[in-house]
């Protein structure tokens, strides 16, 4: 009678129970975009603030471990040391000021594009150049790192360059 009950009863209502736990719905937790711009504009906001009072150091550790600066006129910056050395020689050339203006932000949890527009200035104000930039984002030790860093510049080509037009 006990291995009956157990065969009948027991047995069939354990496994009833455990197909309804694999089979009720699991919540997911959708990418919230809003609040990865948001995370996004802090980032951007730290970044200025770096690069605007000559924090190199702090500007390369923005980036993710692999990040690469790909910069006009020249060879992709590869990690942080490079990254970091290339933009020490650009705040000691005298730009001393960046802006940047977000226009579009795309992705998912794994890896945002970010779309924007850049200004570089002189101390006096002085316009150096301005133009637009992609950026993608990937999360790193829970943090959004640039992944990779590309920009060109808006204006006229000059010297030789511009000759060959």
């Amino acid at each position: 009678m006990k291995a009956t009950l157990i065969t009948n009863l027991i047995i069939p209502a354990l496994l009833l129970l455990a197909i309804a736990g694999c089979s009720s719905p699991q919540k997911e937790t959708a990418f919230d975009l809003d609040n990865a711009k948001k995370e996004i504009d802090e980032a951007n906001r730290d970044f200025v603030n770096l690069f605007n009072r000559g924090d190199s150091v702090g500007l390369a550790n923005m980036f993710s471990i692999d990040g690469k600066s790909m910069e006009p006129n020249e060879p992709a910056f590869i990690g942080r040391s490079q990254i970091q050395t290339h933009y020490s020689i650009v705040m000691k050339a005298g730009a001393n000021k960046l802006g940047l203006l977000t226009t579009g932000l795309w992705g998912d949890e794994n890896m945002l594009a970010e779309e924007g527009e850049f200004t570089f200035t002189d101390k006096d104000d002085k316009l150096l150049d301005k133009g637009k930039y992609i950026v993608l984002w990937k999360k790193e030790d829970g943090k959004w790192k640039l992944f990779r860093d590309c920009y060109n510049s808006d204006m006229p080509l000059t010297g030789n360059f511009a000759e060959t037009k």
